[in-house]
């Protein structure tokens, strides 16, 4: 008999599938059926329940884990959220990973719980030209991001008031929110810290060659740097401001008065870097910064093991969960 049904919705570049693969197999040991290989985008929901492409009713499931960031669309956030709401346990939970996705909420909520981040404005596409050099002033640099983009897609800097009135003239139409930052500088690099389950199982830093991003698929270049102990704890204090169970903080030191700068909580973990490495470079052997995939896959599966057996107990029980 299975010990449970655990769903899996990985991203399979950069060695993703290497990864799936051995979680799905150290699932397998423990007696657990997998189900993965589905494409969310491709689910549909019918009469309470949440089926892939082929017919599988993913409501049977007990837990699912997603990470996969290129896949995303609206649709598929949709399902995720029905796929919780018919009972399946999701890691990260869709309240979490939503509030992630949407920056002005995500800045808001670290600010509220003290986190250190950048002034931050939410702006109507009626706003005018005179409200926007009074909310901006001051603001040197000022950042405009798309509310749930990822990789730094379609993150634009301005330098002045102007430019950024033109920039929303010509996109009003279209666009009905902007959500500013002011700009922090901050050298030629960030950090990155990542958290599971409130324990930090790596870190690395990215060195920018663009003239302001430093995501790899902006031209960034991952550096070895592991994680201070103040890094390391406010990555830690923003992933439970968020309440993900497991994300990667992007974080900045600023050069006018040196503190740290949350920039991001991603609503998900990042790519197992020795996989991604590999998969990249064949031979390559990572240096020891890296290689935490196998700290990683532990983490993984225990928590999906312990959330499973939780679950199942509740619905054996007759509990809400």
């Amino acid at each position: 008999m299975s010990a449970g049904i655990i769903g899996l919705w990985m991203y399979q570049n950069d060695g993703g599938d290497e990864i799936q693969a051995r979680l799905k197999s150290r699932l397998e040991q423990r007696g657990y059926t997998v189900v993965n290989g589905f494409d969310m985008r491709q689910c549909y929901s019918l009469n309470g329940s949440i089926h892939t492409e082929d017919g599988f009713n993913l409501s049977e499931l007990d837990v699912l884990y997603h990470m996969n960031a290129d896949e995303q669309n609206s649709f598929q956030n949709d399902i995720l959220r029905l796929l919780e709401l018919s009972g399946v346990g999701v890691v990260n939970d869709w309240a979490s990973f939503s509030a992630c996705k949407d920056k002005p909420t995500a800045n808001l909520l670290l600010h509220k719980h003290g986190i250190n981040v950048p002034p931050s404005l939410l702006l109507s596409n009626e706003v005018t030209f005179s409200q926007l050099q009074a909310r901006l002033a001051g603001w040197k640099g000022i950042v405009f991001k798309p509310r749930r983009n990822h990789g730094g897609k379609g993150i634009m800097k301005f330098d002045d008031v102007e430019t950024l009135w033109d920039f929303i003239l010509a996109t009003r139409d279209f666009m009905d929110s902007y959500y500013l930052e002011k700009f922090i500088e901050f050298g030629l690099h960030d950090y990155r810290v990542e958290i599971f389950d409130g324990q930090v199982v790596g870190g690395y830093s990215r060195q920018r060659t663009h003239r302001f991003k430093t995501n790899i698929t902006q031209g960034g270049k991952m550096l070895p740097v592991v994680p201070t102990e103040e890094q390391k704890r406010l990555a830690q204090a923003a992933s439970r401001a968020m309440g993900v169970t497991t994300t990667i903080v992007d974080m900045i030191c600023s050069e006018t008065d040196g503190k740290l700068y949350v920039l991001e909580v991603n609503p998900i973990m990042g790519i197992f870097v020795e996989a991604g490495m590999r998969a990249r470079m064949p031979g390559l052997k990572p240096a020891p910064e890296y290689s935490n995939d196998e700290q990683k896959l532990t983490l993984i599966a225990d928590h999906l093991d312990a959330r499973c057996r939780e679950i199942r107990e509740k619905r054996r029980t007759g509990a809400k969960h």
